[in-house]
């Protein structure tokens, strides 16, 4: 019942309410995988009400805020048992040269994270050199590049060709997401997929995954 009532309270954005139901559940003892499944089930109904028109993009960065505090709450419990958090897959995610906007990254990042991913941030403005250069560091199953402005698109293909040029590209599959990007242009790109927003994001990775 008290996992269930904090994914209510995370799905009505309650973010107090939900931080205090957490911080009592790891005070007594509770498991750290149950309270974890129970904050993905409530980020889930977030992602479902921003599909449905009901949340915004304001909604989904609250939620995003509020996840990240949740794990940092459980980090120490969870690292206790590297069982807890078995991946569903690991992301490296950066946004690319000369872009310093993270917004969107780091709602990807949230999203991900609270669907099972492990995610890799390489933050923003990030050279497709260094990008390569931590696709052989991390061997991460997908590659996930974004951008806001139009004049940084160049970033996404830059990097693309730069994993070709280091014989990268068939290391890892790489989506795409931003603004300006369309499916389109991420086809011509030579990404594997397109994330139209972060709650989308998730069902692309997964089937990238599927895909392996």
């Amino acid at each position: 019942m008290k996992y269930k009532q904090l994914a209510q309270t995370i799905e009505q954005l309650e973010a107090e309410s939900a931080l205090e139901l957490v911080q009592q559940l790891v005070a007594g003892g509770e498991s750290p995988a149950e309270i974890l499944a129970a904050s993905r089930a409530g980020m889930e109904g977030v992602g479902k009400r921003f599909e449905g028109g009901e949340y915004f993009v304001a909604d989904l960065m609250l939620s995003a805020n509020l996840f990240q505090e949740i794990m940092q709450i459980l980090e120490p419990v969870l690292s206790a048992d590297t069982r807890l958090m078995e991946s569903k897959g690991k992301v490296v995610i950066a946004t690319v040269k000369e872009d310093i906007h993270d917004i969107g990254k780091n709602l990807v990042i949230a999203m991900l994270s609270a669907n099972g991913f492990e995610v890799v941030d390489l933050g923003v403005n990030v050279d497709p050199d260094v990008i390569c250069q931590a696709i052989i560091r991390e061997q991460p199953h997908i590659l996930a590049l974004s951008c806001l402005l139009t004049s940084t698109l160049d970033g996404i293909e830059d990097t693309i060709a730069e994993l070709e040029k280091q014989g990268l590209r068939d290391k890892v599959k790489v989506i795409v997401g931003g603004a300006p990007v369309t499916a389109k242009l991420a086809q011509q790109f030579g990404a594997d997929a397109y994330g139209a927003d972060a709650y989308d994001a998730v069902p692309q990775c997964l089937a990238l995954m599927e895909g392996r």
